[in-house]
């Protein structure tokens, strides 16, 4: 283990000075309803004459992008939709959106979704004039030639995307999921419009909102989280706590819709430069062997990894208590409070304890390539040793 904290430190500390190299982005942000639509009359604006409109058949559906297909004609751009993006997208979805893509000409790419909606947008717009093959877009700094403009509308509150560098990409063969990093996948602009989310099942709200706090919370604690991303994530657990709840009990409520909003773009930006931990490193196995949606694995797993990192991460944690109202005790019983607050939020919107589709068999292996992933990629507060990281697996099989 100490060989693997030596190697950890060294990359996530390396990768840390190299993003400090460069300047830190942003997409210009719009927000509020109708803000979709004012996004598509900003890229008219912009002499892009074929967009490639990013979504899924859900979407297609309910016809939630219609207005902005009808914006954008009418000042003259040209739509293709690709709308064949499923949860935890694989590397044959996106290769299908980036064959026709390419044989239609598009010159930018407008994300139209959720985060898997997001991330597969990314990798079609970073890989559109490489040579390279999606598996071939693994890990950081692997983007090569042009890359497309890319503009997104979140339809959900949770995956933070819209400001991150980052895409996941699953590979059903393997059983996996991993990321594609680059500064270059960053969205130009993003649209958090509350007229997209109003419509959105409770249980969709509450999985896609702890998803946000995950993020939030991952970041704050990690070893390499700085002034700008510690700012972002308090601000995001703030917001959580204060509306998370009413934005499930009334998805109508467009105050409480526009804060989780903004709060999952605040916990993207943070976790965008100090990274996650253990909750993704062990959610992407459940996406990857059992096809879990990926807010609901962060949101189940989220009080588990908590509890076993408290000691690591205890004064942090006491300063998120603090945060949301918790008083009083040592920084150990604040920890505990901050924990129970999450589980309290968890049990409020009905996210679930146990998942049914662990198997026995897999605990050993999941928890196995779950600290793979940690030690290549992310500043966590302390290590699980083997019996620690199979337990919370274990505690989770219905």
């Amino acid at each position: 283990m100490l060989l693997a904290k030596i190697k950890n430190r060294a990359i996530v500390y390396s990768l840390r000075f190299l993003t400090m190299l460069v300047p830190r982005k942003t997409p210009d942000l719009l927000m509020g309803e109708g803000s979709a639509v004012r996004l598509c009359k900003l890229i008219a604006g912009i002499e892009i004459s074929k967009l490639f409109l990013v979504t899924d058949k859900d979407l297609t559906a309910l016809g939630l992008y219609t207005g902005m297909v009808d914006a954008l004609e009418a000042d003259g751009v040209e739509v293709v939709v690709f709308d064949e993006v499923e949860p935890n997208p694989s590397e044959a979805q996106i290769q299908r959106g980036v064959d026709l893509m390419r044989s239609r000409s598009c010159d930018a790419v407008l994300a139209v979704g959720g985060g898997s909606v997001m991330d597969a947008a990314k990798v079609m717009a970073g890989i559109n004039s490489s040579t390279r093959t999606v598996a071939q877009m693994e890990g950081w700094f692997k983007v090569r030639g042009e890359v497309l403009p890319l503009f997104v509308v979140p339809t959900t509150a949770g995956t933070g995307s819209e400001a991150t560098v980052a895409a996941v990409v699953s590979n059903p063969d393997e059983k996996r999921k991993y990321a594609v990093l680059d500064i270059r996948l960053m969205p130009k602009m993003a649209a958090l419009d509350t007229d997209l989310m109003k419509g959105l099942p409770p249980h969709i709200t509450a999985n896609t909102g702890m998803d946000a706090l995950t993020h939030a919370v991952e970041a704050y604690v990690s070893i390499i989280c700085d002034k700008d991303s510690r700012q972002a994530a308090r601000q995001a657990v703030k917001l959580i706590f204060g509306n998370l709840h009413k934005a499930y009990e009334n998805g109508s409520d467009v105050a409480a819709r526009d804060a989780m909003a903004y709060a999952s773009y605040l916990a993207g930006f943070a976790f965008s430069q100090a990274g996650v931990g253990y909750v993704h490193a062990i959610a992407h196995q459940f996406g990857g062997r059992y096809h879990v949606p990926h807010g609901l694995a962060n949101a189940v797993l989220l009080p588990h990894v908590l509890e076993s990192s408290k000691m690591a991460a205890r004064d942090r944690l006491a300063e998120l208590a603090e945060l949301i109202g918790c008083t009083g005790g040592s920084k150990a019983a604040m920890a505990d409070a901050f924990i129970d607050r999450v589980k309290l939020l968890s049990q409020q919107v009905g996210v679930p304890t146990t998942l049914d589709c662990i198997q026995a068999g897999d605990v050993e292996s999941i928890f196995e390539d779950a600290q793979k992933e940690a030690i290549n990629l992310y500043a966590v507060p302390e290590f699980f040793e083997k019996p620690t990281g199979e337990s919370i697996v274990r505690s989770l099989m219905a």
